[in-house]
């Protein structure tokens, strides 16, 4: 896997250090996810990537969670966020 280059920012050190309490969680890539969603408020594809380098595993599995679950965002969205049931 390559190194791309993740800027230096309280965000990104702040996901690397609950990545590293988190590491030997089995499958920690959800709770991952969740915490950098929360630290980001979605998941672009550059915190998507630092994700799977940080974890070892490939940015195709950090994406087909991404993408398969519908409370990961990887648009930014609104500060209230508004459902309407048609049901």
């Amino acid at each position: 896997m390559s190194e791309i280059h993740i800027p230096d920012n309280e965000h990104y050190r702040e996901l690397k250090q609950f990545i590293e309490r988190n590491r030997q969680t089995p499958g920690p890539l959800i709770q991952v996810l969740h915490k950098a969603q929360e630290i980001f408020g979605y998941l672009p594809m550059e915190v998507q990537h630092f994700v799977a380098q940080e974890l070892g595993v490939p940015h195709s599995k950090v994406y087909g969670v991404v993408t398969f679950y519908n409370f990961f965002r990887t648009e930014p969205v609104g500060k209230h966020i508004i459902n309407v049931c048609l049901g």
